[in-house]
């Protein structure tokens, strides 16, 4: 039966495009409400200093995410424009390299340093990459999958699961790579993405090795523009609200059998209520300390919370000048243009 009521849990990027998509599929007549008891974006989080807004959250965009560059084509909204910068890394004693203005002499710089390393590790991500673009055939067809590790397979084979019992530093080694590279050149790319080390996920960590690919870029305005312009498109009814449960029920349907339905129970600004609806998407983490929402009713059970801590990442804004002597540079602070600075998994550096 066609849906009435339809609610999505979180209004992230994971939840705005829910609603997108379900006004797609379902047309103007569904009613679709959206919860968020923090700020519509969720992770696309900028803070403001001064006049201008930074972002703190998922900052870049990846040239192959076919789903962002559709949004903002129907939203309306331009890529921010690219801003000329050069990268340093930082091994806590010293600059182990810096990006020079001629992109002839940073081939060379990598050649004489690690060989053809740096373009076996581009082929690498590449090749993942290709796998994972099958996913739009997938969604093109209207294929859905129950678990995550039968989606993975049937991206990327035995290799994506091989990728997720593995650590980032254990499948690149045994893909040849050396100890030196990774170090200087993997690890700096996690941490300034991830704020871990290459002992993270192996298919984690490719993920984020291509968020050092070129043409990356975002939203003029902060990313967060996406999610707000998605629920504006979808014309959905935001309600800032905690949900706090949700329970089955049952009622008659026209053909004379029963048909579930879903009691939704949250807090807002007038204090507790509950509404009901045909279909609830969760686009939030049901991990401990997160969401904390209860289900009752659901055969199989639905656990209160899912197995597995979130990684915390700080970010950092600090206005000021920087010193350039503590990087071991005898530079004068105005003719140093390094505007990117990375840093290697070292004792030495107590920052990512």
């Amino acid at each position: 039966e066609q849906p009435k009521k339809i609610a999505v849990i979180g209004a992230g990027i994971g939840g705005s495009a829910a609603a997108y998509y379900l006004r797609e599929e379902f047309g103007p007549v569904v009613k679709i409400d959206v919860f968020e008891s923090g700020v519509v974006g969720g992770r696309l989080a900028t803070v403001k200093m001064g006049d201008y807004e930074y972002e703190t959250g998922g900052s870049v965009i990846h040239p192959l995410n076919l789903h962002m560059k559709q949004f903002i084509e129907k939203i309306g909204i331009p890529q921010r424009k690219d801003v000329p910068s050069k990268m340093a890394i930082f091994d806590g004693k010293e600059l182990v390299f810096e990006e020079s203005d001629w992109f002839i002499v940073n081939i060379f710089r990598m050649l004489w340093r690690y060989g053809f390393s740096f373009v076996r590790m581009h082929m690498w991500v590449e090749s993942i990459l290709d796998k994972f673009m099958r996913i739009y055939q997938y969604q093109q067809y209207g294929y859905s999958f129950s678990t995550v590790e039968k989606l993975l397979h049937a991206m990327g084979g035995d290799d994506f699961l091989t990728l997720m019992n593995q650590t980032l530093e254990e499948a690149m080694m045994g893909d040849g790579f050396s100890q030196a590279f990774i170090n200087d050149i993997v690890a700096p790319i996690t941490r300034v993405n991830y704020g871990q080390s290459v002992r993270i996920n192996g298919f984690v960590g490719a993920v984020s090795l291509a968020g050092a690919d070129s043409g990356l870029w975002a939203v003029d305005g902060g990313n967060k523009r996406v999610c707000s312009g998605l629920l504006y498109h979808s014309k959905s009814d935001l309600i800032p609200a905690k949900v706090g449960s949700i329970s089955v029920k049952t009622r008659p349907s026209k053909r004379g059998s029963t048909v579930p339905y879903y009691e939704v129970n949250y807090v807002g600004e007038s204090g507790s209520a509950h509404s009901l609806y045909d279909i609830v998407v969760i686009a939030t983490p049901l991990h401990q300390g997160k969401s904390d929402i209860t289900f009752s009713g659901f055969s199989p059970p639905i656990p209160t919370h899912y197995p597995g801590l979130y990684h915390q990442t700080v970010a950092t804004l600090v206005h000021g000048t920087l010193n350039v002597s503590y990087l071991g540079t005898a530079e004068a602070a105005s003719d140093f243009t390094v505007s990117e600075i990375l840093t290697t998994d070292s004792k030495g550096c107590a920052i990512n």
